[in-house]
């Protein structure tokens, strides 16, 4: 893993984003490593589809259909209003999860960019509280890489709606072409 693109994927995603919290880069980079294998359970598929019915389609018109989670690039975040608004599918949505759950991710690639994330924290590059990224760390050490929500601050702020898959799988729903587009 290169640290100047996960510098990259970390900047890019607080300018983005400024009110993000240490827990929602520790998501992000968890996102990018790990995928979604942890809320591929039986009824998946339904609470995507209730998710998807309860969104208002009209709000955050900006959001970008695709966004990359992982610093190669190969890790997606498919945000749901926009692709309810091209009217994508949301079985083939929910088969590109599936897939994407089956890859596992290393433990040791999540701790090198969560260790690029500690020296942007410190060097005030990204704004965190320090308490917050302390309780992660040390949380991290003795429990190892676990998954977890957005902050409240996050989902108040931004209202995420999306899920993550690897953008390969998406061939098949968006094109070739598209599928390159984040």
């Amino acid at each position: 893993m290169k640290r100047e693109a996960v510098e990259k994927l970390l900047t890019s995603h607080f300018r983005l984003r400024p009110l993000m919290r240490a827990t929602d880069f520790y998501k992000l980079i968890y996102q990018g490593v790990f995928g979604v294998s942890h809320i591929i359970t039986e009824g998946a598929l339904g609470w995507l589809e209730k998710e998807a019915e309860d969104l208002n389609l009209q709000e955050h018109p900006e959001e970008p259909l695709l966004e990359e989670v992982s610093a190669d690039g190969k890790m997606v975040r498919v945000n749901l209003r926009p692709y309810m608004r091209q009217g994508l599918p949301l079985g083939g949505l929910f088969a590109a999860m599936e897939e994407t759950s089956r890859a596992e991710g290393s433990s040791e690639e999540f701790k090198e960019a969560w260790t690029v994330f500690k020296a942007l924290a410190a060097s005030g590059r990204l704004k965190v509280d320090v308490g917050e990224f302390e309780a992660l760390d040390d949380e991290l050490r003795r429990e190892g890489c676990r998954p977890h929500h957005h902050s409240e601050t996050y989902r108040d702020a931004y209202h995420p709606a999306y899920r993550v898959v690897t953008r390969k799988f998406l061939a098949d729903i968006l094109g070739p072409e598209e599928r390159d587009l984040a």
